[in-house]
């Protein structure tokens, strides 16, 4: 067990360095490495509000009921932050990580073991569900740039799993729900199936992409197995798993199928359109002539090719897996449900787009991804070993420059430590709602690398640290969650700039503003005392009023 143990602790300190060195008060701040600026820095703001009421408020569109989003990974921080009395920055960048992490190794190792019965075997898959990586560096080869590219076909790759901590939640989740799946196979029981019905269910709430695949694929192999085998074991595990689905949909959903929309092959399309990913400018030319011209069997052609591109470039040498799958695994329900899980990944992907971020669909894929590295290592068993040794080299060469960016001294982004100080003053004071400056695009041709959070993104930092909702904070967050955002947006813009007191002060009253929060970036249109507000904190980077 030495190797498998090694390659998890490798792969561990692969997937984590980034996290573990987020949410540190540096000298310079609190630092945020890689996309933490905004997607960490949700889900501390999203913690906060949990700990105040389950469903939470939206923590950048207060006073509205959080909904269209997955919080379970959230409630599970919030839960124990609150009652163990641990900060949920130590829980969020360095505790979860390190477990799911080590809980992804494995569950890896034992499911390789029950599909493959090969330690070798088993030892690959953990390999490449740790340092599996795209052919993104092919891509920046013919570009004649750096090596890296870990998402130029759009999916992101086990390197960064744990930046997207309720994908890494859910696929541990569905790891060890495959493994009990099997053993309820072999021998059903009634505790098994309320088991494996609680976590087939509950995926849902840790990441609805990861709840949505598994269902469909446990209703095709309860299909398989009472029109084949003729056996029903599997349909009480299905009617739970579904009923406990559909609560969790309904009482987190609120419009969600409108989210969704059909636009086949959009990942495709800009994968091969966009010059920071793929970007091949004469495929993109000959679809658009195709399409004009009406060129049918040219235009499939084409679009035939970019399929291709898209599944090899992001698989790597994952797409060894093809010479990993057996006609004989088509007969076993274990790998059967697999392949189901897989396409279930794939069609979502393929056809539709999300609402606000369109790509947001490729999380889909990633699940894919993972399952293509078992077969893949399976696949180990018909090659000489130079070709054994020159996959496991070229491997990992995508996501070696993500590793590497992560390790930079400075980090892109990070909380000023006078904003750090004035938040945690807000923090303390009574409950209410705060009132911030809008974010400013043009900020960050003002600054150098790295920035403050207030530069960096449209993110959810002054509720993450304060601890309170925001008027309206991270956009980009509530396009996601299709809220009715740009009404907000242009009032707030209209107070920072609005010279008619008696309009400000009465939006002051009528949104409910107990609180004004302000970087001394900005600036107040009017003389502070003209407003009905106090001041009540001030240092080197913020003020603090509370409207009166």
């Amino acid at each position: 067990m030495i190797f498998p143990a090694v390659i998890i602790f490798l792969g561990t300190t692969f997937q984590g360095v980034g996290m573990f060195r987020s949410g540190l008060l540096y000298d310079y701040g609190v630092g945020y490495f890689g996309p933490l600026a905004r997607d960490g820095v949700w889900h501390e703001a999203l913690v906060n509000q949990l700990k105040l009421a389950i469903p939470p408020q939206n923590p950048g569109f207060a006073g509205q009921t959080l909904s269209n989003y997955h919080y379970l990974y959230d409630l599970v921080i919030a839960t124990l932050s609150r009652f163990l009395n641990i900060n949920s920055s130590f829980l969020i960048y360095r505790f979860f990580p390190v477990i799911f992490s080590v809980l992804l190794g494995i569950g890896t190792y034992l499911l390789a073991q029950r599909l493959f019965k090969s330690n070798k075997v088993s030892i690959l898959a953990v390999f490449f569900a740790y340092f599996g990586s795209s052919f993104g560096w092919i891509v920046s080869l013919f570009k004649g740039e750096p090596l890296a590219g870990e998402s130029a076909f759009w999916a992101n790759q086990p390197v960064s799993m744990n930046l997207n901590p309720p994908y890494a939640a859910s696929l541990v989740i569905l790891i060890f729900a495959i493994l009990l799946l099997d053993l309820f196979l072999k021998k059903p029981s009634i505790v098994k199936g309320v088991i494996l019905s609680l976590g087939v269910g509950l995926l849902v709430g840790f990441k609805a992409y990861a709840g949505a695949i598994a269902l469909t694929a446990l209703s095709l192999l309860t299909l398989k197995k009472i029109f084949f085998d003729k056996n029903f074991s599997l349909l009480p595990v299905f009617i739970f798993s579904s009923i406990i689905f559909i609560g969790i949909y309904l009482s987190i959903g609120k419009g969600a199928a409108g989210l969704i929309g059909f636009q086949p092959l959009w990942l495709i399309n800009t994968m091969i359109d966009a010059g920071d990913r793929v970007g091949i400018p004469d495929f993109t030319a000959k679809r658009f002539a195709y399409l004009g011209g009406r060129k049918w069997f040219n235009f499939a052609v084409i679009e035939l090719i970019g399929l291709v591109i898209f599944f090899v470039g992001n698989l790597g040498t994952r797409v060894v897996g093809l010479w990993g799958i057996s006609k004989k695994f088509f007969k076993d329900d274990l790998h059967l449900f697999i392949f189901l899980l897989m396409a279930a990944s794939v069609v979502p992907a393929l056809l539709f787009v999300q609402k606000g971020n369109p790509w947001n669909v490729i999380q889909f894929f990633y699940y894919f991804l993972f399952f293509a590295g078992l077969y893949a290592a399976n696949s180990f068993r018909r090659f000489a070993f130079p070709l054994m040794v020159a996959i496991i080299l070229i491997t990992p060469i995508s996501s070696i420059a993500t590793f590497r960016s992560l390790l930079y001294p400075n980090p892109p982004a990070y909380l000023p430590p006078g904003e750090y100080q004035a938040l945690n003053f807000l923090k303390l004071q009574a409950p209410g709602t705060i009132l911030k400056h809008t974010y400013d695009t043009s900020l960050r041709n003002k600054y150098n690398d790295p920035y403050p959070l207030f530069a960096y993104a449209d993110n959810a930092y002054v509720s993450a640290y304060s601890g309170k909702p925001v008027f309206i904070e991270d956009a980009e967050q509530q396009i996601i969650l299709n809220t009715n955002y740009k009404d907000r947006v242009g009032e707030a813009t209209r107070f920072f700039v609005e010279k008619d007191l008696s309009w400000s002060n009465q939006f002051l009253k009528d949104a409910g503003i107990r609180y004004i929060y302000l970087p001394k970036i900005y600036y107040l249109p009017m003389a502070e005392s003209e407003y009905s507000m106090t001041k009540i904190f001030e240092n080197e980077d913020a003020n603090i009023y509370r409207v009166r």
